[in-house]
């Protein structure tokens, strides 16, 4: 893994991107926020495999949170649901 500064293939801003991924129906997005939660604890393990304890504490955190934050969104999701067409 390599990390960089912009989304690979992706030539817009990170305001334009937040502002993209916002606009997703919540389902979406809290699929998205565990896949997000998922990688980070691929690299927090990774980095607790190389040795790097506090990296990944922070990285397992950021996890966790991620989770945490789909599962209000997976709230959002059903209180709007009914009112949303596709």
């Amino acid at each position: 893994m390599k990390h960089t500064k912009k989304v690979k293939n992706y030539s817009e801003s990170h305001e334009t991107l937040a502002e993209s991924i916002g606009d997703m129906f919540y389902d979406s997005l809290a699929d998205f926020l565990r896949l997000l939660a998922d990688k980070m604890h691929r690299d927090g393990e990774a980095d607790k495999g190389r040795g790097r304890v506090k990296l990944a504490k922070e990285l397992f955190a950021c996890s966790q949170n991620l989770q945490e934050a789909a599962k209000h969104i997976d709230i959002a999701w059903d209180i709007c649901k009914p009112y949303v067409r596709e």
